[in-house]
């Protein structure tokens, strides 16, 4: 794999999606596409690698999900055309929960300790819902893993693409 260039603004910021906070926890180098995937992890490389990177956080469509093949252009539509409106209220809940606003910039590190005190792994049902990685326990593991003072590094990426 080929080392990507971390899409961020003018000041170093790279913009993400309230719930993906959480999700990054939980990456395991798989997703919904090769492209995804691959964006994927050189940006929870480069935030691991980086923790005083500059992170807008936001309640629409992200850095992250700038490779995703279900990015239609009125956002989100990975279960329907409606999804867009499902993940901005996941946005807005993890955002309420870490005590931020959207478009606040705040460096990579303090959301971890935000996340860390704010967030269980128990609590990610009642926060991601229906998400269908949910099942799969990554977030969940991420989460404790954060909260016992480890950070999950991607070592390898898996070929195979999950949910």
């Amino acid at each position: 794999m080929s080392i990507r260039q971390i899409p961020a603004d003018a000041h170093g910021a790279v913009r993400i999606r309230g719930h993906t906070l959480l999700c990054l926890q939980g990456f395991r180098g798989e997703g919904y596409s090769a492209g995804f995937i691959e964006n994927m992890a050189a940006l929870h490389r480069d935030l691991n690698e980086n923790p005083d990177r500059w992170v807008e956080v936001v309640e629409a469509p992200d850095t992250f999900c700038a490779a995703c093949p279900h990015l239609a252009p009125a956002g989100c539509s990975l279960n329907s055309a409606r999804s867009e409106e499902g993940m901005q209220a996941q946005d807005r809940h993890v955002l309420e929960l870490l005590g931020l606003q959207p478009r606040t910039r705040v460096r990579w590190r303090e959301v971890l300790e935000r996340i860390r005190a704010s967030v269980k792994g128990s609590d990610l049902p009642g926060i991601c819902g229906s998400c269908r990685w949910l099942p799969l326990g990554y977030c969940r593991d991420g989460i404790d893993q954060l909260r016992a003072g480890q950070v999950i590094s991607v070592r390898t990426l898996r070929k195979d693409v999950k949910p």
